[in-house]
């Protein structure tokens, strides 16, 4: 008994020692499942994005992708940038005025491939105020001088100052930045700088640097004070446009499709008959062609009229099928005893010839019980008192910076009213001190 217990023990303890190799091998049929290791999936990085200049929303944004002037460390320009930080409804207020024209300015920089910072300069010029009139009688967003504006082909003549015309002033002032820009080395600051004081202050201040053997970028030249502002104050804009989320400075959106259309005028028109036959108020086609100095394109020469973009095509298609005669409103004037071409014309703010053509007149000669078909602009003295509110007459004395814009949105009057009060045109060079009467 003691020998079987004894066998069993050892043939259990053999058994227990059996290692994995001494296993039967698995049958030959047998398939055995490889072991599948899972990897993770690859990572994809999406970039953002890149849109081309009219994909963005907002104009601001549009030229804020396309800044490409370098904004040095200046003096000059962290001192303008803190001012207009420090004034953060300025552009809220440059928005509102910039709304009609900026994306029109944007696009025909665009078209000449020129640094998109010259959209801003508007902003440091004449804070978007076609209006606008500085003290040396600089006129229009672009502040052009006749003399300069005559150089590249802006009209000025008593029906027309292409000065504050949006289509005029920024062809005239894109290709004085065209030339500056090749005349001073492709030099956009120095270009930026002549057209602030001038290519010959400029040019002389470029020489003398020369000659001395210093520098002649801008940071470099001795110029009048108002011009070392003048780049500051755009490079300044720039910058805080560039950055303004980090800044926290807000730029209203404006959007980035045209605001405006235009409208070709062979034969004058009346803006009164334009406002009425395409539903838009009078006061927004004057706010939209401040370039006209009365509420009539020119006689007998071709006008680009502005209108709302939605509207334009319902002007364009009412002129074709108006016969041009109709264009214009006309006042049946009958010749009185001690009446004269001369006189008729001084009385209704037109000229002799004008009334010779037309009425077909070949001479001077009228006669007493004629009738006489004079054309009839906005300027009309006969329609002063006809057209003049009733209200409590206030007297305001013009200060410096003050534009017929401004003054009228302060009395909440209309420009046409303020021209009729005061006997003067919409295109007037306002004068410190002087009075306008305004009808509340």
């Amino acid at each position: 008994m003691k020998k079987l217990t004894l066998v069993c023990v050892v043939f259990v303890l053999a058994a227990c020692q059996q290692t994995p190799q001494q296993e039967a091998p698995p049958e030959i049929n047998e398939v055995i499942e490889p072991v599948v290791v899972e990897t993770p999936p690859p990572v994809v990085v999406i970039e953002p994005k890149v849109l081309a200049p009219h994909e963005h929303e907002d104009v601001w944004q549009r030229i804020r992708s396309q800044l490409s002037i370098e904004v040095p460390n200046q003096p000059a320009v962290k001192k303008w940038k803190k001012y207009y930080l420090s004034h953060p409804r300025f552009m809220a207020t440059i928005s509102k005025r910039a709304e009609p024209y900026l994306h029109y300015i944007v696009e025909e920089i665009e078209k000449r491939n020129m640094p998109l910072e010259l959209a801003l300069l508007p902003i440091v010029e004449s804070a978007y105020l076609p209006y606008g009139v500085s003290h040396k009688s600089a006129v229009g967003l672009w502040q052009f001088m006749p003399a300069s504006a005559k150089r590249f082909d802006v009209r000025i003549n008593k029906w027309f100052d292409g000065r504050r015309d949006v289509i005029e002033s920024t062809n005239a002032a894109l290709s004085y930045f065209e030339f500056f820009h090749d005349t001073f080395d492709e030099d956009w600051l120095n270009a930026v700088a002549a057209f602030n004081s001038g290519e010959g202050r400029v040019g002389r201040a470029i020489q003398r640097n020369r000659k001395a053997g210093k520098g002649t970028d801008f940071w470099s030249l001795k110029l009048p004070s108002e011009t070392n502002d003048f780049v500051p104050k755009l490079l300044a804009i720039a910058d805080i446009l560039k950055h303004h989320e980090r800044l926290d400075y807000e730029f209203t959106p404006i959007a980035n499709e045209p605001a405006i259309g235009f409208v070709s005028v062979n034969n004058q028109l009346d803006l009164e008959l334009a406002a009425k036959w395409s539903g838009v108020e009078i006061n927004r086609l004057q706010q939209l062609n401040p370039g006209l100095n009365f509420l009539v394109t020119m006689p007998n020469d071709g006008h680009q009229l502005v209108m709302p973009a939605n509207k334009a095509s319902v002007l364009r298609k009412k002129l074709s099928q108006t016969d041009p005669k109709n264009w214009m409103r006309w006042l049946e004037y009958k010749v009185k005893s001690g009446d004269s071409l001369s006189r008729i014309a001084a009385k209704h703010d037109t000229k002799i010839n004008e009334i010779k053509q037309a009425n077909d007149l070949n001479s001077n000669r009228i006669y007493i019980g004629q009738t006489l078909t004079i054309p009839l602009v906005d300027f009309d003295k006969s329609m002063w008192l006809s057209s003049t509110k009733k209200g409590r007459k206030v007297v305001h004395t013009v200060k410096y910076g003050d534009n017929l814009w401004d003054i009228g949105r302060a009395y909440k009057v209309s420009i046409k009213d303020i021209v009729r009060w005061n006997r003067i045109s919409a295109g007037s060079i306002l004068k410190l001190k002087q009075k306008l009467t305004i009808i509340q």
